[in-house]
C-alpha cells in the first residue's frame, strides 16, 4: 500500500479546489486547500507539503509567483500546474524553476492519480 501524502491545491475557482481536494482525500491523502498565492505560501510555510497543484491564472499573485516565492524557503517543493489558458510564458517559467509538470483543465483525473500513486510508492 502506498503512504498518505499532504497535498496542497491552489485554485481561485472554490469549486474546481474542492472537487480535486474531496478526490485525493478520498484516495487517503490529507489535503490543504488554498483560494490565493498569499494562502498558498502561508500554507507551505506552516504544513509538510509533499505535493502541490496549482492554478496557473489567479486574481492578485498568479500560482507562479507563488510557486517561485514558496521555492525559496522550500528548494525542493514539488508543485504541478494546472491551467484551462494558454499561459506559455507562465508555464516555460515555472517549468525553468523545478514545477513537476503541467495539467489541462479539466484536469485528466486518472492522470493525476495515477501520478500520484507513483509518488507515493
Amino acid at each position: 500500500m502506498s503512504r498518505s501524502l499532504n497535498i496542497l491545491v491552489l485554485d481561485d475557482d472554490v469549486e474546481n479546489a474542492e472537487s480535486l481536494a474531496e478526490l485525493f482525500a478520498m484516495d487517503d491523502h490529507k489535503v490543504i486547500v488554498a483560494h490565493d498565492g498569499q494562502q498558498a505560501i502561508e500554507a507551505f510555510s506552516l504544513n509538510k507539503v509533499d505535493i502541490g497543484f496549482f492554478d496557473v491564472m489567479m486574481p492578485g499573485k498568479n500560482g507562479v509567483d507563488s510557486f517561485i516565492e514558496i521555492r525559496k524557503t522550500h528548494p525542493d517543493a514539488q508543485v504541478y500546474f494546472m491551467t484551462g489558458y494558454s499561459a506559455d510564458d507562465l508555464l516555460k517559467t515555472a517549468l525553468e524553476n523545478g514545477a513537476k509538470g503541467v495539467f489541462g483543465k479539466p484536469v485528466d483525473l486518472p492522470k493525476v492519480l495515477e501520478m500520484l500513486e507513483k509518488a507515493a510508492a
